[in-house]
């Protein structure tokens, strides 16, 4: 292309009709956390897996077990991998439970444990940091 106002005219183009082009790296950062629903109420649970820098753990095992129903007789175990974001949400939990919920997160035999309560805290969001 020599003339310069032809060139000019191709760069206004394509910034015009592919401005996606320039958000490509903002959007590969904002990745969603892995998701797993229990299908048994309309609570939630996200939890943030870190490690001693901060920096979040790809694939730690996130695991649970539900006790629900009468005298909790039903049960229900979810496990999930964390996102390259570090993240799980355990989606569409019951709004009460019998007995309390524990969250087990597990990594090169680094294991934490978080109790999610959803009469206190329904929509509950946990930062794990394993060391």
């Amino acid at each position: 292309m020599r003339n310069p106002v032809l060139l000019g005219l191709f760069l206004l183009h394509f910034t015009v009709f592919f401005p996606q082009a320039a958000h490509a790296q903002s959007a590969s950062e904002a990745i969603a956390p892995t998701e797993i629903s229990a299908d048994l109420g309309a609570c939630s649970a996200l939890i943030t897996v870190v490690d001693a820098n901060s920096k979040p753990i790809y694939a730690a095992k996130v695991a649970t077990r539900i006790r629900y129903g009468m005298m909790g007789v039903k049960r229900l175990d979810l496990e999930a991998a964390t996102s390259p974001n570090g993240q799980v949400k355990f989606s569409s939990l019951p709004e009460a439970l019998k007995k309390p919920m524990f969250i087990t997160i597990s990594k090169d035999g680094l294991d934490k444990v978080v109790e999610f309560r959803p009469d206190l805290r329904c929509h509950a969001t946990f930062d794990v940091q394993l060391r």
